[in-house]
């Protein structure tokens, strides 16, 4: 009877040490969150380069001066500099990311190994405020690419050719 007390013991203490359905289902979530957002910020980096690219072969074929005036937020700017500001944001972003990408693989692992920690729910709790971050900035950002490219007359049609 002893053997099976401690065995009951030993198990309660294992699961107990596990994450909670609450957390798997906060991890998923999050998982969930995370390919979509790592897809919406594929889809913006590949918008916002062939807008440049879009813009640098306007240029080159002298449809639009060196510089193309535009009003952003009532200030006057260019399309070269604002698409080099949002690329930047963008790349720094995309770094970031990839760090916090890591960390989720890294829940993942601990969560499917049992060895989940008080450091892991701070993680997961981190992650999933910088997620939603994260898809809040993309939203914009998309916004902006798409007032760019109508402000600087940036065409993307593809032809039948």
């Amino acid at each position: 009877m002893k053997k099976f007390m401690v065995f009951f013991v030993l198990t309660g203490l294992i699961f107990s040490c596990g994450p909670s359905e609450q957390k798997v289902d906060k991890l998923t979530g999050l998982l969930d969150e995370w390919k979509t957002t790592s897809k919406m910020i594929g889809d913006l980096s590949k918008d916002l380069g062939d807008q440049m690219y879009l813009l640098e072969t306007k240029k080159e074929e002298g449809q639009a001066s060196e510089a193309i005036t535009i009003s952003v937020n009532g200030e006057s700017s260019n399309c070269e500099t604002e698409y080099a500001a949002l690329k930047e944001k963008v790349d720094d972003l995309i770094g970031v990311w990839q760090e916090n990408s890591n960390e989720v693989e890294d829940l993942t692992t601990h969560m499917s190994s049992g060895k989940w920690t008080t450091e892991d729910d701070e993680n997961l709790e981190r992650l999933a405020t910088e997620a939603k971050k994260v898809k809040a900035n993309v939203d914009l950002w998309t916004i902006k690419v798409n007032e760019l490219k109508t402000k600087c007359d940036l065409k993307t049609e593809t032809s039948n050719s």
